[in-house]
């Protein structure tokens, strides 16, 4: 998918405030692999979310510049640029107020996550049904204190 695709959805501004185009809820989507991204923002706008995508760290904190915040973040804990806990201390250095009211939920095969100030996991590979209903659960229940692990 190309750039201008994939922030099809997102109207710049010179004065950088945040901008969107719809009032549905949306998610921003984080992973390297865009196989997942694009297969995840298809389940997503399908449900009827406004889906945002990026495929690093840096382009993620670059979305968020410019959107509302979302009313749910997907983290692949791996990126090519970072892992997740780097990209949760990065945005709360840069972007503090997202950390505290936007739930951040990693994406992982992984057993067990670092201790961080996510909201929770969604274990890869998930049918479609165990991930929708989690992405749901997770924006129902909103900003909530950090995942204990």
């Amino acid at each position: 998918m190309e750039a201008s695709q994939k922030k099809s959805k997102v109207l710049k501004t010179k004065n950088k405030t945040p901008k969107t185009i719809s009032a549905r809820q949306s998610i921003l989507s984080i992973d390297d692999n865009l196989e997942i991204l694009d297969l995840q923002r298809i389940i997503l706008e399908l449900e009827g979310f406004e889906v945002f995508t990026a495929e690093s760290g840096m382009e993620a904190l670059e979305i968020l510049s410019e959107i509302d915040e979302p009313n749910l973040i997907l983290l692949d804990m791996q990126l090519g640029d970072m892992n997740g806990t780097q990209f949760l201390a990065m945005l709360e250095e840069k972007k503090p107020e997202i950390i505290e009211i936007v739930p951040i939920v990693f994406m992982t095969g992984m057993d067990v996550v670092p201790e961080s100030k996510a909201a929770g996991l969604i274990r890869k590979p998930a049918n479609m049904d165990t991930f929708i209903k989690a992405v749901q659960r997770f924006i129902e229940m909103g900003y909530h204190e950090p995942y204990k692990h």
